[in-house]
């Protein structure tokens, strides 16, 4: 930042609009403060926030206190009338001296910013936004502006409980209507910020109850028909159940596996062992389909950050232990923000469902495609050099500027990708850091957007 230029408002507003890679991640802007307390510039600009005075705010004084990086607390803006949450930065000269505070405001009502919370886990269990300090809980991902106090929504001593800074999982009953949850807890920004997931105990057992249910039944049925019929001339007729009987209680009583039961007869022998198979394989099926949701972005289905660090990790040790090429790229929206802001949020996440299909059209099937958050995307290229990385990202480029989403109407908005690019150059180099390269070729990429820059970084 130019710090001789602090007096200047207009040549800070024009600093400011000209850092993308800051303001992309700030839906309610950003704002440089001077050390009186007095906003110096901000963009975008809202009416009453420049030359208004923040030198009461928490973030403020943090950051005049101890020259750090600072968080405020959750609130709703003087001016954008949104919910948001304050990041401030301290800005220093050459000798080291603070000489202003930069802010950053995330709306958390802006759909880019936490949208995972408005992911369900389950058919009734959701994620809830904790604010560490304040103790306050967002219960609503659809309403942000709804947040209560963390006392409000659990038992005092179970509130506490939630607070230890360390991630756990464990059953929590909640207030009003008793329920126990079977709930998730994830630090995030310094242990700052909880994301807690939550689902009914007895959604989560449900399947295994209804399961267990039926072998209890399926299990006294055949023992008593067992019992009655043991001089029966025809035992030899009834062998099959009495295995059966047998492996149903391995599998209750001694924890063997759950498998499916040999269907060798066509009579209700035969029907009760096809409906034990039948229940068991919507269990399986269930299970399958909760461990997906866990691994796949709600929005678009393609991977979610999480996953994709995963499946990258795995590629990237496979390309260093052979010696293979390995290649990423990060993509970024054009004017994203714009789009939302123009035409709603509903268009936006069909802008950003149309990219994902249009991604896993143009590229391969190897390649491991996710996305991180907002409008930026991320793909792994296994067995691909830089300079054919490159080729893959042009192609890509120039296929979503000929895509047009229709609107309302049939009126088509085209949109644009800019992309940066950057290659495995050493062996020891972590995903994070080739991420970190990719990142700042698309930060090079944004300056003229829909561009494709190479990563100039090496290790």
């Amino acid at each position: 930042m130019p710090v001789d230029k602090l007096n200047d408002s207009a040549a800070i507003k024009q600093y400011l609009s000209q850092r993308i890679a800051i303001y992309r991640l700030y839906s309610g802007g950003i704002f440089v403060i001077g050390m009186d307390g007095v906003a110096i510039a901000d963009h975008p600009a809202i009416e009453g926030r420049s030359q208004s005075n923040f030198g009461e705010y928490e973030y403020f004084k943090d950051v005049v206190r101890t020259g750090l990086p600072a968080l405020g607390k959750p609130r709703t803006g003087r001016f954008s009338h949104q919910l948001g949450v304050a990041i401030a930065v301290p800005v220093k000269n050459t000798k080291g001296e603070l000489v202003a505070v930069m802010t950053g405001i995330i709306g958390l009502g802006d759909s880019t910013v936490f949208d995972n919370a408005k992911a369900r886990i389950g058919k009734t269990g959701e994620y809830l936004l904790v604010s560490v300090r304040d103790e306050l809980i967002f219960i609503d991902p659809d309403n942000m502006h709804h947040m209560m106090q963390l006392n409000e929504v659990f038992p005092q001593q179970l509130a506490k409980a939630l607070l230890t800074g360390v991630d756990d999982t464990r059953v929590l009953s909640t207030l009003g209507p008793a329920k126990k949850h079977l709930t998730s807890t994830k630090y995030i920004l310094d242990g700052r910020w909880l994301v807690l997931g939550m689902i009914p105990v007895e959604e989560v057992f449900q399947p295994i109850s209804v399961l267990k249910n039926e072998v209890y039944a399926i299990s006294i049925v055949s023992l008593l028909v067992i019992t009655g019929l043991m001089d029966f001339p025809h035992f030899e007729h009834l062998k099959p159940l009495v295995i059966a009987t047998g492996q149903l209680r391995k599998m209750v009583f001694e924890g063997a596996p759950l498998h499916e039961l040999t269907v060798e007869r066509n009579d209700e022998i035969g029907d009760l062992f096809q409906s034990f198979n039948k229940l068991q394989t919507e269990v399986r099926l269930s299970h399958e389909a909760l461990e997906s949701q866990a691994r796949k972005d709600f929005l678009t289905g393609l991977s979610n950050r999480r996953y994709f660090i995963e499946q990258a990790e795995a590629a990237l040790a496979i390309s260093e232990r052979y010696a293979r090429p390995l290649s990423v790229f990060m993509l970024d929206i054009d004017h994203f923000k714009k789009i939302n802001d123009t035409y709603g949020h509903q268009v936006g996440d069909e802008v950003l469902r149309h990219l994902s299909e249009i991604m896993q059209e143009a590229l391969r099937e190897v390649d491991i495609i996710g996305r991180l958050g907002g409008e930026e995307f991320v793909v792994l290229l296994p067995e691909t050099t830089l300079d054919n990385a490159m080729k893959a990202a042009e192609r890509l480029r120039e296929k979503v500027s000929q895509y047009a989403v229709l609107l309302t109407g049939g009126l088509p908005l085209h949109f644009t990708v800019s992309i940066g690019v950057a290659v495995l150059s050493s062996k020891g180099l972590n995903i994070d850091t080739l991420l970190n390269f990719a990142d700042e070729a698309l930060y090079e990429a944004k300056r003229e957007r829909n561009k494709v820059c190479a990563s100039k970084s090496t290790l």
